[in-house]
Protein backbone atom coordinates (compact mmCIF):
# COMPACT_ATOMS: atom_id res chain seq x y z
CA UNK A 1 0.00 0.00 0.00
CA UNK A 2 1.15 3.46 -0.90
CA UNK A 3 0.64 6.31 0.80
CA UNK A 4 2.63 9.30 -0.61
CA UNK A 5 1.06 12.64 0.04
CA UNK A 6 2.43 15.68 -0.89
CA UNK A 7 -0.40 17.87 0.73
CA UNK A 8 -1.73 17.59 4.33
CA UNK A 9 -3.24 14.33 5.47
CA UNK A 10 -6.95 14.92 5.66
CA UNK A 11 -10.37 13.12 5.30
CA UNK A 12 -10.29 12.70 1.72
CA UNK A 13 -7.29 10.67 1.73
CA UNK A 14 -8.97 8.09 4.35
CA UNK A 15 -11.70 7.94 2.01
CA UNK A 16 -9.18 7.09 -1.38
CA UNK A 17 -7.51 4.41 0.73
CA UNK A 18 -10.97 2.94 1.31
CA UNK A 19 -11.77 2.67 -1.94
CA UNK A 20 -8.01 1.51 -3.15
CA UNK A 21 -8.50 -1.23 -0.59
CA UNK A 22 -12.30 -2.53 -1.46
CA UNK A 23 -13.19 -5.82 0.16
CA UNK A 24 -9.59 -7.37 0.22
CA UNK A 25 -7.82 -8.74 3.78
CA UNK A 26 -4.66 -9.51 4.18
CA UNK A 27 -2.83 -11.46 6.36
CA UNK A 28 0.62 -9.02 5.98
CA UNK A 29 -0.07 -5.35 4.51
CA UNK A 30 3.47 -2.68 4.01
CA UNK A 31 2.46 0.20 3.76
CA UNK A 32 5.35 2.97 2.20
CA UNK A 33 4.93 6.05 3.62
CA UNK A 34 5.79 9.65 2.75
CA UNK A 35 4.09 12.20 4.32
CA UNK A 36 4.78 15.64 6.55
CA UNK A 37 1.64 14.77 8.13
CA UNK A 38 -1.86 16.59 8.51
CA UNK A 39 -5.18 15.98 10.51
CA UNK A 40 -4.59 13.87 13.54
CA UNK A 41 -8.11 12.33 13.23
CA UNK A 42 -7.17 11.07 9.55
CA UNK A 43 -3.85 9.82 10.70
CA UNK A 44 -5.72 7.57 13.66
CA UNK A 45 -8.39 6.91 10.92
CA UNK A 46 -5.87 5.26 8.48
CA UNK A 47 -4.58 2.96 11.33
CA UNK A 48 -7.84 2.15 12.29
CA UNK A 49 -8.86 0.92 8.56
CA UNK A 50 -5.40 -0.45 7.75
CA UNK A 51 -6.33 -2.59 11.00
CA UNK A 52 -9.57 -3.93 9.46
CA UNK A 53 -8.12 -4.81 6.51
CA UNK A 54 -4.73 -6.76 7.71
CA UNK A 55 -3.63 -8.86 10.19
CA UNK A 56 -0.23 -7.48 10.22
CA UNK A 57 0.65 -3.94 9.20
CA UNK A 58 4.15 -2.96 8.80
CA UNK A 59 5.08 0.36 8.07
CA UNK A 60 8.07 1.70 5.24
CA UNK A 61 9.53 5.05 5.66
CA UNK A 62 11.89 5.58 2.50
CA UNK A 63 12.45 9.59 3.65
CA UNK A 64 9.92 10.55 6.31
CA UNK A 65 6.73 10.06 7.84
CA UNK A 66 6.37 13.47 10.19
CA UNK A 67 4.15 14.72 12.79
CA UNK A 68 0.62 12.67 12.54
CA UNK A 69 2.31 10.40 9.22
CA UNK A 70 4.21 9.08 12.29
CA UNK A 71 0.77 8.14 14.18
CA UNK A 72 0.54 5.71 11.24
CA UNK A 73 4.62 3.97 12.02
CA UNK A 74 3.39 3.51 15.63
CA UNK A 75 -0.02 1.60 14.67
CA UNK A 76 2.43 -1.03 13.05
CA UNK A 77 3.95 -4.12 14.45
CA UNK A 78 7.58 -3.04 12.84
CA UNK A 79 8.80 -0.31 11.24
CA UNK A 80 11.37 0.05 8.06
CA UNK A 81 13.14 2.52 7.17
CA UNK A 82 16.35 3.63 5.32
CA UNK A 83 19.37 5.59 6.59
CA UNK A 84 17.77 9.01 5.62
CA UNK A 85 14.38 8.24 7.10
CA UNK A 86 12.72 10.29 10.01
CA UNK A 87 9.71 10.57 12.32
CA UNK A 88 8.70 13.23 14.28
CA UNK A 89 6.75 14.56 17.55
CA UNK A 90 3.54 13.99 18.08
CA UNK A 91 2.94 17.44 19.60
CA UNK A 92 -0.55 18.49 17.79
CA UNK A 93 -0.06 22.12 15.57
CA UNK A 94 -2.54 24.68 15.53
CA UNK A 95 -3.36 27.01 12.34
CA UNK A 96 -3.61 30.57 14.34
CA UNK A 97 -3.45 34.11 13.76
CA UNK A 98 0.30 35.67 14.19
CA UNK A 99 1.55 39.37 14.30
CA UNK A 100 0.05 41.61 11.53
CA UNK A 101 -3.14 38.95 10.34
CA UNK A 102 -0.93 36.29 8.93
CA UNK A 103 -2.07 32.40 9.58
CA UNK A 104 0.12 30.03 10.39
CA UNK A 105 0.67 26.58 12.13
CA UNK A 106 2.25 26.78 15.42
CA UNK A 107 2.52 23.83 17.76
CA UNK A 108 0.48 23.20 20.92
CA UNK A 109 3.27 23.15 23.03
CA UNK A 110 4.80 26.27 22.41
CA UNK A 111 2.58 28.02 25.90
CA UNK A 112 3.40 25.40 28.09
CA UNK A 113 7.13 25.78 26.86
CA UNK A 114 6.60 29.40 27.65
CA UNK A 115 5.58 28.54 30.94
CA UNK A 116 8.14 26.40 31.53
CA UNK A 117 10.53 28.63 31.44
CA UNK A 118 9.17 30.99 33.02
CA UNK A 119 8.84 28.89 36.01
CA UNK A 120 12.60 27.91 35.60
CA UNK A 121 13.43 32.12 35.35
CA UNK A 122 11.23 32.66 38.82
CA UNK A 123 13.03 29.59 40.46
CA UNK A 124 16.17 31.12 39.32
CA UNK A 125 15.86 34.63 39.99
CA UNK A 126 14.48 34.13 43.44
CA UNK A 127 17.41 31.93 44.14
CA UNK A 128 20.02 34.81 43.43
CA UNK A 129 17.86 37.21 45.00
CA UNK A 130 17.52 35.70 48.50
CA UNK A 131 21.79 34.93 48.46
CA UNK A 132 22.05 39.03 47.39
CA UNK A 133 19.84 40.00 49.81
CA UNK A 134 21.64 37.93 52.88
CA UNK A 135 24.82 39.41 51.58
CA UNK A 136 24.23 42.84 51.47
CA UNK A 137 22.30 42.87 55.06
CA UNK A 138 21.56 41.71 58.48
CA UNK A 139 18.66 40.06 57.82
CA UNK A 140 17.23 36.43 58.73
CA UNK A 141 16.14 34.19 56.35
CA UNK A 142 12.78 34.49 56.66
CA UNK A 143 13.18 38.09 55.75
CA UNK A 144 15.53 37.93 53.14
CA UNK A 145 13.21 35.28 51.86
CA UNK A 146 10.06 37.72 51.96
CA UNK A 147 11.89 40.79 50.04
CA UNK A 148 13.05 37.76 47.30
CA UNK A 149 9.66 37.05 46.56
CA UNK A 150 8.61 40.53 46.19
CA UNK A 151 11.11 41.03 44.22
CA UNK A 152 10.37 37.75 41.81
CA UNK A 153 6.70 39.09 41.75
CA UNK A 154 7.61 42.54 40.67
CA UNK A 155 10.02 40.89 37.99
CA UNK A 156 8.75 37.77 36.23
CA UNK A 157 5.06 38.50 37.66
CA UNK A 158 4.17 40.51 34.36
CA UNK A 159 5.54 37.86 32.23
CA UNK A 160 2.87 34.93 33.38
CA UNK A 161 0.14 38.04 32.83
CA UNK A 162 0.80 37.53 29.76
CA UNK A 163 -0.15 34.05 28.84
CA UNK A 164 -3.58 33.12 27.87
CA UNK A 165 -5.69 30.85 30.33
CA UNK A 166 -7.97 29.78 28.11
CA UNK A 167 -5.11 29.32 24.85
CA UNK A 168 -3.61 26.84 27.36
CA UNK A 169 -6.56 25.27 28.26
CA UNK A 170 -7.32 24.76 24.50
CA UNK A 171 -3.97 24.01 23.57
CA UNK A 172 -3.67 20.80 26.68
CA UNK A 173 -7.10 19.52 25.07
CA UNK A 174 -5.19 19.44 21.36
CA UNK A 175 -1.74 17.59 22.91
CA UNK A 176 -3.90 15.54 24.57
CA UNK A 177 -5.99 14.47 21.14
CA UNK A 178 -2.74 13.15 20.41
CA UNK A 179 -1.82 11.46 23.63
CA UNK A 180 -5.05 9.51 23.86
CA UNK A 181 -4.49 8.27 19.52
CA UNK A 182 -1.42 7.23 20.21
CA UNK A 183 -2.09 5.14 23.59
CA UNK A 184 -5.05 2.91 21.42
CA UNK A 185 -2.60 2.23 18.42
CA UNK A 186 0.58 1.01 20.68
CA UNK A 187 -1.64 -0.81 22.81
CA UNK A 188 -3.07 -3.08 19.62
CA UNK A 189 0.34 -2.52 17.90
CA UNK A 190 2.82 -3.72 20.48
CA UNK A 191 3.40 -5.93 23.56
CA UNK A 192 3.94 -2.72 25.93
CA UNK A 193 2.76 -2.81 29.33
CA UNK A 194 0.40 0.54 30.10
CA UNK A 195 3.68 2.68 31.75
CA UNK A 196 6.08 1.51 28.92
CA UNK A 197 3.24 3.70 26.70
CA UNK A 198 2.88 6.55 28.23
CA UNK A 199 6.75 6.88 28.98
CA UNK A 200 6.94 6.81 25.23
CA UNK A 201 3.94 8.97 24.57
CA UNK A 202 5.23 11.69 26.72
CA UNK A 203 8.39 12.03 25.40
CA UNK A 204 6.70 11.80 21.55
CA UNK A 205 4.24 14.95 22.36
CA UNK A 206 6.05 16.88 25.30
CA UNK A 207 9.57 15.75 24.97
CA UNK A 208 11.03 17.33 22.05
CA UNK A 209 12.46 20.83 21.48
CA UNK A 210 10.30 21.60 18.00
CA UNK A 211 8.02 19.69 16.00
CA UNK A 212 10.99 19.53 13.11
CA UNK A 213 12.72 17.23 15.29
CA UNK A 214 14.67 14.19 13.63
CA UNK A 215 13.56 11.23 15.42
CA UNK A 216 15.55 8.47 13.45
CA UNK A 217 16.89 4.94 13.16
CA UNK A 218 18.98 4.66 16.31
CA UNK A 219 16.25 6.86 18.40
CA UNK A 220 13.33 4.54 17.59
CA UNK A 221 15.71 1.51 18.17
CA UNK A 222 16.62 3.14 21.57
CA UNK A 223 12.62 3.95 22.48
CA UNK A 224 12.29 0.48 22.25
CA UNK A 225 10.30 0.10 18.83
CA UNK A 226 10.76 -2.76 16.64
CA UNK A 227 12.54 -1.01 13.89
CA UNK A 228 15.20 -2.30 11.45
CA UNK A 229 16.78 -0.21 7.81
CA UNK A 230 15.93 -1.24 4.78
CA UNK A 231 17.75 -4.89 3.71
CA UNK A 232 20.78 -4.64 0.88
CA UNK A 233 17.69 -6.26 -1.79
CA UNK A 234 15.43 -3.58 -1.04
CA UNK A 235 17.55 -0.49 -1.21
CA UNK A 236 17.28 -0.37 -5.26
CA UNK A 237 13.52 -0.06 -4.94
CA UNK A 238 13.74 2.56 -2.18
CA UNK A 239 16.09 4.46 -4.24
CA UNK A 240 13.58 4.13 -7.68
CA UNK A 241 11.15 5.38 -4.76
CA UNK A 242 12.99 8.82 -4.01
CA UNK A 243 12.13 9.82 -7.86
CA UNK A 244 8.39 9.41 -7.26
CA UNK A 245 8.55 11.48 -4.24
CA UNK A 246 10.79 14.13 -5.39
CA UNK A 247 7.79 14.70 -7.98
CA UNK A 248 5.46 15.57 -5.26
CA UNK A 249 2.83 13.83 -7.00
CA UNK A 250 0.14 12.34 -4.11
CA UNK A 251 -0.18 8.48 -4.41
CA UNK A 252 -2.53 6.54 -2.49
CA UNK A 253 -2.42 3.24 -4.31
CA UNK A 254 -2.93 -0.67 -3.76
CA UNK A 255 -0.17 -3.04 -5.38
CA UNK A 256 -0.50 -6.86 -4.67
CA UNK A 257 2.40 -8.71 -5.35
CA UNK A 258 1.95 -10.67 -8.94
CA UNK A 259 1.02 -14.29 -7.14
CA UNK A 260 -1.37 -12.85 -5.48
CA UNK A 261 -2.96 -10.85 -8.12
CA UNK A 262 -3.44 -13.98 -10.56
CA UNK A 263 -4.59 -16.07 -7.70
CA UNK A 264 -7.32 -13.42 -6.82
CA UNK A 265 -7.76 -12.99 -10.89
CA UNK A 266 -8.32 -17.02 -11.30
CA UNK A 267 -10.96 -17.19 -7.59
CA UNK A 268 -12.85 -14.21 -9.71
CA UNK A 269 -13.51 -16.20 -12.78
CA UNK A 270 -14.19 -19.48 -11.29
CA UNK A 271 -16.67 -17.76 -9.52
CA UNK A 272 -18.34 -15.90 -12.81
CA UNK A 273 -18.15 -19.20 -14.10
CA UNK A 274 -19.62 -20.92 -11.75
Amino acid sequence: MFLFLSESLDLKHVIRLRSALGDQKFEDLDLVIHSGGGSIHAAYQVVELLRLHAEHVHACVPLYAKSAATLLCLGAEDIVVDELAELGPLDTQIYEEKKGGKMEFTSALNPFKTLEQLRKFSLETLDIAVKMIAMRSHMDLDECLKHAIEFVRGTTGPLFTQLDPEKLGAYSRALAVGTEYGARVLHRSTSWDADKCTDILEKLVHGYPSHDYIIDYHELREMGFNVSLFSESERAAVRSLFGVITTGRTVVHLVLPRRERQQRRAAESEVKTS
